[in-house]
């Protein structure tokens, strides 16, 4: 083989390489999502260390999947009535992947700590989620 058809065989196999990830990566967040919204978030348990992810609102549970990596599934998962949230203040550090805007809210499932970051907006949807009826509850509100 010759050192052209080398190169050119070598940059075929780099750019196939890019392309598969990129469709994985796509496929990925399609899969995730599973036809419902998700918000950028960021999630330190416990170390001061931030990882960027996904979070996403199905019926009673807020799931957290990372952005980087090939798992389908959740890193964590929070059931709705389990999950109790503080108020919101602003970030000290910022966040790579987040506003500049972020705020930081601390929570609490089942007896762990954890630090959510989030944009306004997606905190007050996670809020708004959170202070809500849960999904086949009746509820009078008087």
């Amino acid at each position: 083989m010759t050192p052209i058809a080398t190169i050119e065989l070598v940059l075929v196999v780099a750019l196939a390489l890019l392309v598969a990830a990129v469709v994985f990566i796509w496929l990925r967040r399609r899969y995730i999502s599973g036809g419902k919204p998700l918000m950028l978030c960021a999630i330190s348990t416990g170390d001061r260390r931030w990882r960027l992810g996904l979070a996403r609102i199905a019926g009673d549970r807020l799931d957290w999947f990372s952005v980087v990596g090939p798992s389908l599934r959740p890193g964590h998962s929070w059931i709705r009535h389990d999950l109790d949230l503080g108020a919101p203040h602003r970030l000290g550090e910022a966040v790579p992947g987040l506003p500049s805007d972020a705020v930081c809210v601390t929570g609490r499932s089942r007896s762990k700590d954890y630090e959510l970051a989030l944009s306004p907006a997606a905190y007050t949807s996670l809020r708004a989620w959170l202070e809500s009826s849960p999904p086949g509850f009746n509820v009078n509100v008087a």
